[in-house]
């Protein structure tokens, strides 16, 4: 769907004289999750009134009236978007000042996440085909431990993502059934 909202605002960028947005959209490849696209598409569905899969819905004139008014606010979001990766930068300057046992803890939790999925999903049930008597990792804890880890290390914002993804699968599940 990405791809699809990209082109009709891209569209409506050049119909209405909106080089800014035109040259953010060109740029962008891949999901729109934090990015400045992103942020463009969610300011013309918010604009719009609507959730940004429903943008290619919208009709003609009112796409264009709101990638009109976002392109005079490109200014604002591209320095706040600048701002973001500005603190980004200085946290990762900050981690690094520190040095390497201060931030062990994020990598090494990490791996051993890794290899805990790789023993719960791979290696224990390939020896449990082959006799073994090895005891199995529950997987509701190991989900807990890794949503604990992604909250803490990827902060708030990740796991409401995962929140708002998994609420929306099940949404789309219940209209498909």
């Amino acid at each position: 769907m990405s791809a699809a909202i990209t082109s009709i605002l891209l569209g409506a960028a050049a119909k209405v004289g909106a080089p800014i947005i035109k040259n953010v959209l060109e740029k962008h490849v891949g999901g729109f999750a934090g990015t400045l696209a992103g942020t463009v598409v969610d300011q013309v569905a918010e604009r719009l009134g609507v959730e940004p899969e429903a943008i290619p819905a919208a009709s003609e004139e009112e796409l264009n009236d709101a990638v009109s008014d976002i392109e005079v606010q490109m200014p604002e979001l591209i320095a706040v978007y600048q701002q973001g990766l500005a603190g980004q930068f200085a946290l990762l300057q900050a981690e690094q000042a520190e040095g390497f046992w201060p931030s062990a803890w994020r990598w090494g939790w990490m791996y051993l996440l890794a290899f805990f999925w790789i023993c719960a999903l791979l290696i224990f049930p390939i020896a449990r085909a082959f006799g073994s008597t090895l005891e199995t990792m529950d997987i509701a804890t190991l989900m807990t431990l890794t949503g604990w880890f992604i909250g803490l290390y990827m902060g708030g914002h990740t796991v409401k993502e995962l929140g708002r993804q998994a609420v929306d699968a099940v949404k789309t599940w219940r209209r498909i059934r």
